[in-house]
């Protein structure tokens, strides 16, 4: 019974650990998961701001949102990078702006009242956005109107709705910002003591003489510089060490060129068309199926057509020259036709657009522009028709004149109708902004011209010629992982290697390298000596090396050492002249002290506090704010200036006139002026902002 009882005992503890181990696996795993939400969330963190987390997610979404906006309002289907970037910019000030300023404007319980936005938008203080976007450009008068009907049809229209939020939004922004600014430049004064001293400053004129002892006549070598020392003068001067977070480079490029196979395999390809294209009764079609440039229909002159020009103006009509290699490509051309052809034209149209996207739009606008053809053809009016119909508003108000224009400035189809049409022709000529009633008014002094056929085969490597090149980079990123290797490597094989330095984190471009992006972004998250893998840009393959880390704040003493013994030196070299001028100084005649020195004296004169440089001398202001405060007739110094050591003189001094009550009045617009700017300045660098953009674009 005795066992049976310890059994028992025994399974309840197993029992007990069991269950206990269980329980602690299960909280385990949600602390786990807990964690990697966690970490995954910092992982998704774009920036904090003030304290405030920035998500991946909700700036995406902002930039989702106002490129639709963009979209919306331009009516494109796609956005170039340029706008994107722009966009992306624009975001980004934005969220800043708005995590710095609301708390701010909470503090200090400013917002806008309804009726104040009312007055901003329909009102008698119209708001200068919406007088930008609503004012009528004759008269410069806002159309309360029109404003009325859009905000009354916001819910039938969801681009009017978009576009309205958008502007409130941006009216609402503005007029907290500028009110928030308003208490802060009514907390800005200039009192009439600063205003005197600054008259003085500026009115009050000094003439010395000074004798400098250069920081150059001793040699840095004669100058024992410590590790104390550097220490020392680093501790000193910490501030003057501050930096952004930035990254150095050194990267191997391997260009992507065509090989010699590549240059003759064209070349064969080339000779093998000809037959065909001399042969082919639709060249046009022959060019537009096998060439790599697209049919030219213009017709040109014989120095427009370069090396084509003196036989295309003396040959047959099908006449074939070539293949000519201009080091970029192969060219065939042949000779389609002759003509005498002016070099610009004077014209006149009507544009009628399309007022939508839907093929009833075009339809619509394609019969306007037929009947209003056919009045001009039976003699209409062609100023009024354009000044009530055209489309056109750079031209509209003149009849619709272009004025002279050459071949080439206007869209395809619009150009050879302005340079084939014959003089007062009137005819309907299609293009993306819509269908032109076009009549050309004058035509110039007429040339021969020529209309070639060109097929045009560009010398480009070959997928073998790439992957080859490709292998030789990915070699040579594979064996030289350290930077000692890639660095030895790319000079015993006389390889290009180029150097970008002080790249920051949200840096676009590097000099020479198409969109490097993916490189700057590499840069930030690898480690000192590491060495990249391959990256294309353009037409190039780049290994990089990781060569300096500077992290953003104070930057670390081995970091600027170089420039800290320089500085150090300097000031031991400070010292040693300051003792020299002292001693000499015992003679009160600055011409003695010189001699002694075994320097030159010079003069300086009319200058004032507010100076900002020495004549002959450069940025000293050391010495400039020691003449200024120094009485006649006394010599002064040792003062250490930025060359060297001054010994003074105060010569005389002179007061011009000065209007205490106008330099209160300057002194208070640069200060109102500047509020603008560092108010808000001064509140990003309290936010502590920290930027991590680089992580995800």
């Amino acid at each position: 019974m005795a066992t049976l009882e310890k059994i028992r005992n025994r399974a309840g503890i197993l029992i007990a650990v069991v269950i206990g181990l269980a329980l602690f696996a299960f909280i385990l795993q949600d602390v786990v998961s807990s964690g990697g939400s966690l970490f995954d969330r910092a992982q998704m963190e774009v920036a904090e701001v003030a304290g405030s987390s920035i998500s991946y997610e909700l700036f995406q979404a902002r930039i989702d949102e106002n490129e639709n906006l963009q979209k919306l309002f331009s009516q494109q289907i796609s956005l170039d990078e340029q706008t994107q970037l722009q966009i992306r910019e624009r975001v980004w000030q934005d969220i800043l702006r708005s995590n710095i300023m609301e708390p701010e404007y909470k503090k200090l319980g400013i917002e806008i009242h309804e009726n104040e936005l009312f007055d901003m938008v329909q009102g008698n203080y119209i708001h200068p956005i919406i007088q930008q976007q609503f004012s009528d450009p004759q008269t410069g008068m806002v159309n309360k109107e029109y404003i009325g009907m859009i905000i009354k049809n916001l819910d039938n229209d969801p681009r009017a709705r978009a576009y309205w939020m958008y502007i409130e939004q941006e009216v609402i922004k503005d007029r907290m910002f500028t009110k928030y600014l308003n208490l802060v430049r009514k907390g800005l004064y200039v009192t009439s003591l600063q205003s005197k001293r600054s008259v003085a400053d500026r009115t009050t004129m000094v003439n010395f003489d000074y004798a400098v002892a250069p920081y150059s006549s001793i040699s840095d070598s004669t100058i024992k510089i410590t590790n104390g020392d550097l220490k020392d003068y680093y501790s000193a001067h910490q501030n003057d060490y501050k930096q952004q977070a930035s990254r150095d480079v050194e990267y191997v490029i391997f260009p992507i060129k065509a090989s010699d196979e590549d240059i003759k395999a064209t070349e064969e390809w080339i000779n093998n068309a000809k037959a065909e294209f001399i042969t082919s009764t639709e060249p046009k079609q022959y060019v537009s199926l096998k060439s790599d440039s697209p049919f030219d229909a213009k017709y040109y002159n014989a120095s427009e057509l370069k090396e084509f020009g003196t036989w295309a103006l003396s040959t047959s009509v099908g006449d074939v020259m070539g293949p000519i290699f201009d080091g970029n490509s192969y060219k065939l051309a042949r000779l389609l036709d002759i003509k005498m052809m002016p070099d610009s034209v004077k014209a006149r149209h009507i544009l009628i657009a399309p007022k939508g996207q839907t093929q009833q739009d075009y339809a619509a606008a394609k019969s306007t522009a037929d009947s209003l053809l056919s009045v001009l053809k039976k003699g209409g009016n062609w100023t009024a028709i354009a000044n009530q119909y055209s489309d056109d508003p750079g031209s509209k108000e003149k009849g619709g004149d272009l004025g002279w224009y050459p071949s080439g400035v206007m869209e395809s189809t619009f150009d050879e109708a302005s340079f084939n049409n014959k003089k007062g022709d009137i005819k309907l000529v299609e293009t993306r902004y819509g269908f032109h009633i076009l009549e050309v008014t004058e035509r110039g002094k007429e040339t021969k011209k020529a209309q070639l056929a060109i097929i045009e085969r560009k010398v480009v490597p070959s997928s073998h010629t790439t992957q080859a090149i490709y292998a030789k980079a990915a070699e040579f990123a594979g064996v030289n992982k350290t930077y000692e290797k890639f660095n030895s490597y790319a000079n015993a094989n006389s390889l290009t290697k180029r150097i970008a330095n002080n790249l920051l984190q949200n840096d676009r471009n590097i000099a020479g390298l198409e969109s490097p992006r993916e490189l700057i972004r590499w840069a930030f998250r690898a480690e000192k000596g590491d060495i990249s893998t391959v990256f294309e840009f353009g037409d190039m393959y780049v290994v990089a090396a990781l060569t300096q880390i500077r992290e953003e704040g104070i930057a670390p003493l081995e970091q600027v050492t170089d420039d800290v013994k320089i500085k150090a030196i300097k000031e031991k070299k400070a010292a040693i002249l300051a003792e020299k001028a002292k001693s000499a100084m015992k003679s009160n005649d600055i011409n003695e002290v010189a001699r002694t020195l075994n320097i030159t004296v010079a003069r300086a004169e009319k200058v004032s506090f507010s100076s900002y440089t020495l004549p002959s001398a450069g940025i000293e202001p050391n010495v400039i704010g020691t003449a200024s405060a120094s009485v006649e007739g006394k010599l002064v110094g040792p003062v250490k200036g930025n060359n060297g050591v001054y010994v003074l003189a105060i010569v005389s001094s002179t007061k011009e006139d000065g209007d205490v009550t106008s330099e209160q009045f300057r002194l208070n617009n640069m200060y109102q002026s500047r509020a603008y700017y560092e108010a808000y300045e001064a509140l990003k660098t309290n936010a502590n902002i920290v930027d991590k953009r680089y992580n995800f674009y």
